[in-house]
């Protein structure tokens, strides 16, 4: 540890800032309709993000969203009860390295040779493909929408969260192993060797549903495997 609330990305760096958002969800209280105001709850840096010079902030509405999103993504129905403390240790991991991802994807389109850099369209895409992916994976867009009501994030919250997803996913498909595009001989093994929620269908019936599945499930391994390898060089302080 670097100084008393600093931390090495690890299980448990998010301690305090767990207790802070477990007893905010529990509270009961309606979110108020005035003035929205965030305060971060975690900054951290690394070097792909541009160093102690250049730190980020996770504001307490994002990280209490993105903890339910971690929530929801392990159950099929509803809202639940809300988020636990292993969910808010989830969201801070995930979005620490779906930032260092994000950020070395936009370095490699900046660097790229005008031949070999993707063209917007070709970005947008893969935000679109995966955005459906991720929100297919959560229940669709409403359940997501109803999610982020009751943390009060906006329309345009969710897009700046989905289009991170989308860079980080592109620049692990481009820079580290191909994750986006798994041929019919994956997804048949896949189809049959694993817990997958298409078990029992036809696989012409699952294949499409059966690829976005797997498509996100590729990028979240690959995400954590970045993780753990880039622990020693990323620091997280939880700020209050």
């Amino acid at each position: 540890m670097r100084r008393p609330r600093a931390a090495r990305a690890g299980a448990a760096l998010v301690v305090g800032v767990s207790a802070l958002l477990l007893a905010r969800a529990s509270s009961g209280e309606p979110p108020s309709a005035g003035l929205v105001v965030d305060r971060a709850a975690v900054r951290f840096y690394a070097p792909e993000t541009g160093g102690p010079s250049h730190p980020r902030f996770v504001g307490e509405r994002t990280l209490a969203f993105e903890a339910r999103l971690a929530a929801m993504a392990e159950a099929a129905d509803g809202l639940g009860d809300g988020y636990q403390e292993r969910h808010v240790r989830e969201a801070v991991e995930h979005h620490v390295a779906e930032a260092m991802l994000a950020s070395l994807a936009r370095k490699l389109v900046a660097g790229a040779t005008p031949g070999k850099r993707p063209s917007d369209a070709e970005l947008a895409a893969v935000e679109q493909d995966l955005g459906a992916a991720f929100l297919e994976r959560l229940g669709g867009r409403a359940r997501v929408e109803a999610a982020a009501a009751a943390e009060q994030i906006g329309a345009d919250e969710v897009d700046v969260i989905l289009r991170r997803q989308a860079m980080a996913a592109w620049y692990i498909d481009r820079a580290v192993l191909p994750v986006l595009a798994p041929t019919d001989e994956q997804l048949r093994e896949v189809f049959r060797t694993t817990a997958n929620p298409f078990r029992g269908q036809p696989f012409d019936r699952a294949r499409t549903p059966l690829q976005r599945w797997y498509v996100v499930e590729r990028v979240r391994a690959a995400e954590s495997s970045f993780l753990q390898a880039a622990r020693s060089r990323v620091v997280v302080i939880v700020t209050r």
